[in-house]
């Protein structure tokens, strides 16, 4: 029996304690009653000799209440009344005491797998045990450490305080509305600063795991707090703190006005919310999990209840981050302006009645809740991590390419940026990826700040493209137009920059690039904010003015109204912000390979000729809903492109191109020089950082009104500013005025293709000339394409399929066969454009479909009848119980 076993003598855990035996440690009541337990313990146990005695001397139920009361009498020795004062000191050591209490539930289950290893696992166990006891006293002396710091702020307690003064006061300002606690705390070592760092690239900085949050006077921005900030200076770059000159409430400790924390009782976001719906009958409110620490994750449904087919799901987020609290106001207004009742606005009561609109107000609470509690800057969430560390990135912790490699995310849980020690690690990731299955959105906004960006998929490897671009850049603009001009005065951008993610930096385990990939969501980052006014720096501070804020919302709520509207049909509807429509068949690259993006539902019938057919892969870049993107790779340079998708045919035919070849002329390099940096084919691209690159005169043939400009880049700009830039520009009069196609800006060093048409153009001479602003940029493999007429060999059916149920709840369902004709083919294909089923039809009427024959999870999913040149899709919803 276990009592009858000798154990191992123990070692002395104090050696390793940096507090234990420090100056101030020396002869103080505060830390005797922190570590007499512990010693009790030790010394317990060192006067037993079998293993059963020393367990139960470090018994962990009679251990966590000496620990708990100890932690009461702190609070009752430093602050005499017994009131609210007491109550938030105790709040505030029982929650830096986490991890101590974390370690001793850890050793009490160590202690647990002992008693029942067998003889031959019996010394790992143990050895296992006395390491967690180690933990045990390692994170108590770090309790102690920072306890101390807070204990040491405070005034004496012998000392007589007029009426009404607080004990607190050198360490926070406390005030208790009901049971809830609303906490502003002066700096302490934990906190978070801003620092600017010369000198060091904001790539570098980000490769080693920082929060590189901008750029400013050739410098680079970071958030640390101080360990990290620490390691940065061990690393030889340091940084001085940057002062928030914005007027943000929390600088100077007093009570936000606008700004909401998520607990207050009388008007924090759940406030908030339980009064909207108490007084809107168009809103109600679902919790979908609860986050870590408990509090329950809001999602405000605007519109009628329940779910539709009829009605496609929009879903709008805010604060993953918990420190950008202007994202939370973004989104509560949102759903005030939605949840106002008819005032002769159409177009919103008419989305607000088609679509079953979500809003998620704080996707972080946990976090969130402690900027307004400890720590202003916090960004992560708040669960105990390894090695003493608290808080995952939630925007690394999505499964979809989740620790890719350590610059998109970091292994380490003290970095800012770390990912979590597994995908979706998380519990509040896990629950809004739980609410994504059940409703998946068709389009989707997650809101961040602050950097004045329209991000959207794929932001892990640069250079990647998503497969629905068409459709992105419909909704989000380009340089040239965006859908948001940011209206905030003195802001240090005049638009939101519409760009991949990796524009500003690369990132793995990202929201977008997960919604994307799993559920074909059209998704975005709008990055809110330039986090400067006329030269002063906020950054995450945003001012606590209702009038800015206000602007703050004016400026984005028309990409919001788009991003509803646009869900019915994304791929059929035009922008009236951004002024497009997506084009069907779109020429990316004619050298080194053909690029189009076509419709996802033509993929299988589509073709590519340059004189013969050649043959093409799919790309597997993100999404693909309603484009998917052929790549084939050619010899040498075709001279004319042909696509067909099966209902329809277009013809590309090459006017001008230029590779950088020394054989190639005609082209007018002015601060342009040949690079030998290329493709794959060829031996030069061109180079320039300011000057200009001029094609010859292109005569464009009577019968063609629209040419594409396709070429490969890329240029080292910065994803947080506006300049540096490159100018794509084109003159219809001979080079003596130009307008702008195209502006670059960003982080781009990888070669990438892009493209613009250039419309109204019949029959006209044109030049097209590129103009870097400062900015390091390579081009090559430059054409002039001219667009031939699209020739339609079918016509899009117009009757529907009738399936027998959508949501699909059984086992298996039965669609009615649309055409008069009783031959064709059936599809489905899930929203990574990836085929699930397919069946061929010979007699018409109904179609069955085994969904659990096909192991298909639940979702959406696309399906299509074809028969002859005519196609009819359905969207079906998949919701099987225990599927």
């Amino acid at each position: 029996m276990l009592e009858s076993l000798r154990a191992p003598v123990l070692p002395e855990f104090m050696r390793s304690l940096r507090g234990f035996a420090a100056p101030e440690a020396l002869e103080s009541a505060d830390h005797a009653r922190i570590f007499a337990p512990l010693l009790s313990a030790r010394k317990t146990a060192a006067r037993v000799e079998t293993a059963e005695g020393r367990l139960a001397a470090f018994d962990a139920t009679r251990l966590h209440k000496a620990l708990t009361d100890a932690i009461a009498v702190l609070g009752a020795e430093h602050v005499r009344s017994d009131g609210g004062e007491r109550r938030a000191l105790v709040a505030l050591l029982t929650e830096m005491a986490v991890p101590m209490f974390l370690a001793l539930t850890h050793m009490a289950a160590k202690g647990s797998a002992f008693r029942t290893a067998g003889e031959t696992t019996r010394d790992a166990a143990w050895s296992t045990w006395v390491a967690a006891v180690q933990s045990l006293f390692d994170e108590t002396d770090r309790f102690w450490l920072a306890a101390n710091v807070v204990l040491g702020a405070l005034p004496p307690v012998k000392r007589r305080r007029p009426h009404g003064a607080s004990s607190l006061r050198a360490v926070a300002a406390i005030v208790f509305v009901g049971a809830a606690l609303v906490f502003f705390a002066a700096p302490l070592r934990a906190q978070h600063v801003t620092v600017r760092v010369p000198v060091v690239r904001p790539e570098t900085l980000l490769a080693h795991g920082f929060d590189v949050v901008g750029s400013d006077a050739a410098a680079a921005l970071v958030v640390v707090d101080p360990s990290e900030r620490a390691r940065m200076e061990s690393l030889g770059w340091r940084g001085t703190e940057v002062l928030v000159t914005g007027g943000a409430a929390f600088q100077a400790r007093t009570t936000p006005v606008v700004f909401r924390s998520y607990d207050d009782p009388a008007r924090g976001v759940r406030r908030f919310v339980d009064s909207i719906v108490a007084n809107n009958p168009r809103v109600s409110v679902d919790t979908i999990g609860r986050s870590f620490e408990g509090r329950p994750m809001l999602a405000v449904k605007v519109g009628p209840r329940g779910d539709s087919p009829a009605r496609p799901n929009v879903l709008f987020m805010a604060t993953y981050h918990a420190r950008e609290w202007a994202a939370t106001e973004m989104a509560l207004r949102l759903i005030k302006y939605l949840a106002a009742p008819s005032s002769g606005n159409a177009r919103v009561d008419s989305l607000v009645q088609s679509r079953d609109i979500w809003i998620m107000p704080v996707a972080n609470p946990d976090g969130y809740e402690y900027t307004f509690t400890a720590d202003r800057l916090w960004r992560k969430t708040r669960s105990p991590q390894a090695s003493g560390a608290f808080g995952v990135d939630m925007n690394r912790n999505h499964r979809q390419r989740w620790g890719l490699d350590n610059t998109g995310s970091s292994n380490q849980p003290s970095s800012e940026v770390y990912r979590g020690p597994s995908p979706a690690s998380e519990i509040e990731t896990r629950n809004i990826e739980a609410f994504h299955a059940s409703h998946p959105p068709v389009t989707s906004v997650s809101y961040h700040t602050y950097a004045g960006l329209l991000l959207y998929p794929p932001g892990s490897i640069y250079a990647e493209r998503p497969a629905d671009l068409p459709v992105y850049q419909t909704l989000a603009g380009t340089n040239a137009k965006s859908a948001v001009i940011d209206h905030l005065p003195g802001s240090a951008r005049s638009f939101y920059s519409p760009s991949n993610g990796w524009m500003l930096y690369t990132t793995n385990g990202d929201y977008n690039d997960w919604a994307s990939s799993q559920y074909s969501t059209l998704s975005f980052t709008p990055e809110l904010t330039s986090g400067y006014t006329f030269g002063a720096y906020y950054g995450f501070e945003f001012p606590d003015d209702e009038a800015l804020l206000q602007k703050l919302f004016d400026d984005n709520l028309p990409f919001a109204l788009d991003v509803i509207e646009s869900a019915r049909d994304p791929f059929g509807w035009s922008s009236p912000t951004t002024g497009s429509r997506p084009d069907r068949v779109v020429l990316e690259s004619i050298s080194p390979d053909v690029r189009v993006t076509v419709p996802s539902a033509a993929v299988s019938q589509a073709s590519i000729n340059t004189g013969s057919a050649i043959p093409f892969r799919v790309d597997s870049s993100a999404g693909g809903r309603y484009t998917r993107r052929l790549i084939s790779v050619t010899n040498g340079k075709p001279l004319q492109v042909s696509v067909s998708t099966g209902s329809e045919s277009v013809r590309f035919t090459v006017l001008a191109s230029n590779g950088a070849e020394l054989a190639e002329t005609g082209w007018v390099a002015s601060g342009f020089k040949r690079d030998s940096a290329f493709l794959r084919s060829g031996k030069y691209s061109w180079q320039g950082a300011a000057g200009e690159l001029r094609s010859p005169s292109v005569h464009v043939p009577a019968d063609v009104d629209t040419v594409s400009l396709v070429f490969w880049t890329r240029y080292l700009g910065s994803g947080f500013d506006e300049t540096p830039y490159g100018l794509v520009r084109i003159s219809t009069d001979g080079g003596v005025t130009f307008r702008t196609l195209m502006r670059l800006q960003g982080s781009a060093p990888d070669f990438y293709p892009e493209n613009v048409a250039i419309g109204g153009v019949r029959g006209k001479d044109i030049m097209v000339a590129f103009n870097p602003a400062a900015m390091t940029w390579n081009i090559d493999e430059i054409s002039v394409v001219a667009h031939g007429a699209v020739s339609s060999t079918g016509v899009a059916g117009t009757i529907a399929i009738r399936p027998s149920e959508n949501p699909v709840r059984r086992s298996d369902v039965f669609l009615s066969w649309p055409f008069d004709t009783p031959t064709g083919t059936v599809r489905a294909f899930d929203f990574a454009g990836h085929l699930v089923w397919s069946q061929r039809v010979t007699s018409g009427e109904r179609v069955r479909w085994d969904l659990a024959a096909s192991h298909v999870a639940n979702g959406v999913y696309l399906v299509v009848a074809q028969c002859g040149g005519r196609t009819v899709q359905l969207k079906l919803f998949v919701a099987r119980t225990g599927a």
